[in-house]
């Protein structure tokens, strides 16, 4: 947003110079801009103002240039230790704090840095002096099912938090139970649930300048608490500032890579016969790469989605946009002798907007060859959805695919986001594909695909629990794949930043400035089509679109926003 506002400024008043992005995200008053707008006009014309005393310091220069644009793969390497051995920045010499989180390890892991000469000690919250380190165990908690392993993510969510109230510097490491290879293979279904915390990590190293932040994935296999803190302890001793680093059972350190692979599609596997439930497939991307899906299938839709669909009065659907409809809504009001807020006003004209939208699609779904009919469900409802795909058995006989496109965004910085906020972006993603297991439990799926955002691999600034609930997405795609077999194509899509929807002109350009490609909207209808269509089954978690997002340094120097 104040990218936004910035770049309204400045076509305004052109005579500005030009701006360090990683400033202004640092700036929280108008009083600061202005000061720090003077300066910069100063600094141009030969003034000597004062810089504003809060600002990013990079640690390298913003990417710029194009960043590979197409089809990224995850593949995990190995990771031999680097000579010589260096510990983690901020264990040695620091006060650390040991939250236990319930797994039991709490104990043992500051017995053996204690023994190594650490400074460690047994905290019950991430509540940290200015300085000190925090290791975080809440992701090796033993859980017996997806809602516990589920509360792990809100639970280290709350850590975070504590963290980044009081302390600056020092470390910040979490450490899950995903098999040692990040969830990528050895993960069980239960543990899946419990995946975000990687994405956590990745959007406070962008958040947190000047702390080391640090993702340890541990296979456990039988190992004892002490056996566990010892190979905890080695790794921060020994395996330096790697950010994020697997440890198997055998020794081996391990990491995940992306690497470019061509989708190499073939014939579309889905065709008339079958029938899809679309959560989020009403509007927006998401309806964008259902149409084109239907124009290659000519399959049945049933797009799920939260909004309502009422009726419009002749007077409503004689105003043409946004604009109009706010104006004749508003002289309703009048009329009727109601005062409207400017929220209540929004959300009225929005809904009428999201109405003829869905509309839109439906009907482009039918011209194209398709079937598609619009359902208004709760997508974090069991009941709801359930309900949903009873009807739609009903209507249209078995279903045969689930397309989990619903998404929303709550963008604020990990100190600022409320508990509500983190429970709407989080259990849209990951309470909505739980329910639409459940709900399809019985059908033979043929097709089973994620819609997840490059965020998750990346992190982003603002979007710790999107970051996180699409990292779960990922990991609960690669125990779907791995339980159903080749009879299920499974997909979790890590979707860059679309030209279009969310992304306005301003944004548009500031991810152009980062480096950041953005996908057309055709292109990404096509690239989803090819991607079920993809003789790579084998390959579950892609990257598409600007897939590999600048280093976390560079991002700190921008308001970015994920797809």
């Amino acid at each position: 947003k104040r990218v936004e506002i910035l770049s309204a400024v400045q076509d305004a008043v052109p005579t500005l110079p030009d701006v360090d992005l990683g400033v202004m995200a640092s700036l929280d008053t108008l009083g600061q801009i202005v000061d720090y707008l003077a300066q910069q006009n100063d600094s141009a014309t030969g003034g000597g103002t004062s810089m504003p005393t809060e600002t990013i310091e990079l640690d390298e220069p913003p990417v710029t240039g194009s960043t590979s644009f197409g089809r990224h793969v995850l593949r995990v390497v190995e990771v031999p230790i680097s000579e010589p051995v260096r510990p983690l920045s901020g264990i040695r010499g620091r006060r650390v704090h040991v939250v236990d989180g319930g797994s039991g390890i709490g104990d043992a892991l500051v017995s053996a840095l204690t023994d190594a000469g650490i400074d460690a000690h047994l905290a019950d919250t991430a509540s940290a002096d200015r300085g000190s380190s925090v290791i975080l165990l809440t992701g090796l908690r033993d859980v017996t099912d997806a809602d516990e392993s589920s509360a792990i993510n809100r639970d280290a969510f709350a850590a975070a938090q504590q963290f980044s109230r009081g302390a600056a510097g020092g470390s910040f490491v979490v450490v899950s139970a995903l098999g040692g290879r990040f969830g990528s293979d050895a993960c069980t279904p239960t543990a899946a649930w419990s995946a975000g915390l990687t994405g956590l990590a990745r959007t406070a190293a962008i958040e947190w300048s000047g702390t080391t932040i640090k993702s340890i994935d541990v296979e456990r296999g039988s190992l004892s608490p002490d056996a566990i803190a010892v190979v905890i302890t080695t790794e921060l001793l020994s395996g330096g500032d790697e950010r994020e680093i697997g440890l198997a059972l055998d020794g081996r350190r391990y990491s995940v890579r992306t690497t470019p692979v061509d989708a190499d599609p073939g014939a579309t596997p889905i065709g008339a016969d079958d029938v899809i439930v679309v959560s989020g497939g009403g509007r927006g991307v998401t309806a964008t790469t259902i149409i084109e899906l239907a124009r290659a299938s000519q399959a049945t839709f049933v797009l799920l989605g939260r909004s309502e669909l009422v009726d419009e009065s002749p007077t409503h659907a004689a105003a043409p946009d946004d604009a109009a409809l706010k104006r004749v809504v508003l002289d309703e009001a009048v009329a009727a002798g109601t005062t409207l807020t400017p929220n209540e006003l929004s959300r009225t004209v929005g809904g009428i907007l999201a109405g003829r939208e869905i509309r839109a699609t439906v009907a482009e779904i039918e011209r194209v060859g398709g079937t598609a009919t619009y359902v208004a469900t709760d997508i974090t409802d069991a009941r709801s959805v359930a309900d949903a795909c009873v009807a739609t058995r009903e209507r249209f006989g078995s279903i045969t695919g689930v397309v989990h496109g619903a998404g929303v965004l709550a963008d604020k910085l990990i100190v600022d986001k409320t508990t509500d906020q983190f429970d709407l972006v989080f259990d849209t993603k990951v309470l909505g594909i739980r329910n639409l297991l459940a709900a399809t439990a019985d059908d033979d799926l043929r097709l089973l695909c994620l819609f997840s955002s490059v965020a998750a691999h990346s992190g982003n600034t603002g979007q710790a629990d999107y970051a996180m609930a699409n990292e779960v997405l990922n990991k609960v795609a690669v125990a779907e794949r791995r339980r159903r077999g080749e009879s299920c194509i499974v997909k979790s899509l890590g979707w860059g930043p679309w030209a279009g929807g969310m992304v306005t002109p301003s944004l548009k350009s500031h991810f152009e400035a980062m480096g950041v490609e953005l996908i057309d909207l055709d292109d990404g209808a096509q690239m989803f089509v090819d991607e079920i269509a993809s003789r790579h089954r084998d390959q579950v978690e892609v990257l598409l679109g600007g897939g590999v997002q600048p280093s976390a340094e560079a991002q700190r120097s921008a308001v970015a926003v994920g797809a």
